[in-house]
């Protein structure tokens, strides 16, 4: 039986090492006032390199960034028109990422405008891991042209809460925006995962459980997963727990796929979402998953990939699809 908490309250390149490396992030959100993706554990020489800002990314890294793709289902390869085609009979597709990765970026944008084509007359939202719930009005009011990029960065207060280089994702949001598509502000605020991560779920108070949708905290994959990824990176002992760290990964998870859930059920049935998050959100026990069981269907999880670091690959088996970039000779045939 899962252990589901609060009852009843309606309120690296990818895979595995991905886990690793959000927790470690998380060591130093606790410590800094750092985003969950935004470094990894702070050593001396990290201190002194984040004394100069990084050169800002140029603004159309991610169309340079162009590569033919494929996908790999199963066994099977799948062309680009193909996969665009069967990718579109899901009714949710959750597409993996590594932040940092423009060529990554580049699918996701590939992967709008032709679930766009496939689905026209369709109400169709992209919903994003990179927003947190209380921001949903800035991200609205840019895809609606009401806001400036401008505005965007400073309302949803981007550099403090993602702080990725907006270059990399100003070409999804803007062809969100092109297309009138909903853009949906999927993640929990930072201030409540961090007092999870420092001090577990029984430290929240009444206002703050209310904020939480149905945790399911015993899925024997995810666990599993979590688990293997943190098995090579001790714990530090004087900091948070692995069960807490654990329950922060679980409140990401599950309120994005309660965020998406509920824009499902208000948008109909043949409503479409595509889903962005880090890949380690898009494996089948994540917010697949746990979206699943909210609405009853199957959601499409995959993780984009460059071809030249399919021989890296640890967890293939945790997505329905690997969506291939073809950068290089592969590693690991396919």
């Amino acid at each position: 039986m899962s252990t589901s908490w609060p009852a009843g309250n309606a309120s690296a390149p990818f895979g595995i090492s991905w886990f690793a490396g959000a927790a470690w992030a998380l060591l130093g959100s606790l410590s800094a006032c750092a985003s969950h993706t935004a470094q990894p554990p702070t050593t001396p020489s990290s201190v002194e390199a984040a004394k100069t800002p990084p050169e800002p990314l140029p603004a159309d890294i991610v169309a340079r960034s162009a590569l033919p793709l494929y996908a790999r289902a199963g066994g099977e390869r799948l062309s680009e028109p193909e996969l665009w085609e069967r990718m579109a009979s899901y009714r949710v597709v959750c597409l993996g990422e590594q932040h940092d990765s423009p060529a990554h970026h580049y699918a996701q944008r590939r992967a709008i405008e032709e679930l766009y084509t496939r689905n026209t007359g369709r109400t169709t939202a992209v919903g994003f891991e990179m927003f947190q719930k209380p921001y949903q009005l800035a991200l609205s009011g840019f895809v609606q042209g009401n806001l400036t990029e401008a505005e965007l960065l400073t309302q949803s207060e981007w550099p403090q809460r993602w702080g990725f280089d907006f270059a990399l994702y100003r070409p999804l949001l803007e062809a969100a925006r092109e297309r009138r598509l909903d853009a949906l502000a999927l993640n929990a605020r930072r201030e409540l995962t961090r007092k999870i991560g420092r001090s577990g779920l029984g430290a929240l108070d009444a206002s703050e459980r209310a904020e939480l949708p149905e945790l399911d905290l015993d899925e024997p994959a995810h666990r599993r997963y979590f688990t293997q990824a943190m098995s090579a990176h001790p714990m530090p002992a004087n900091g948070p727990k692995l069960d807490d760290m654990y329950a922060v990964q679980v409140v990401w998870d599950e309120t994005m796929a309660d965020t998406a859930a509920r824009w499902l059920a208000s948008a109909g049935p043949d409503a479409r979402l595509l889903v962005f998050a880090g890949s380690g959100h898009c494996h089948k026990s994540a917010i697949p998953a746990r979206l699943g069981r909210r609405v009853e269907a199957p959601v499409l999880s995959l993780s984009a990939v460059l071809e030249s670091k399919l021989g890296e690959l640890s967890a293939e088996a945790e997505y329905d699809w690997l969506l291939v970039l073809e950068d290089g000779p592969a590693k690991g045939g396919g």
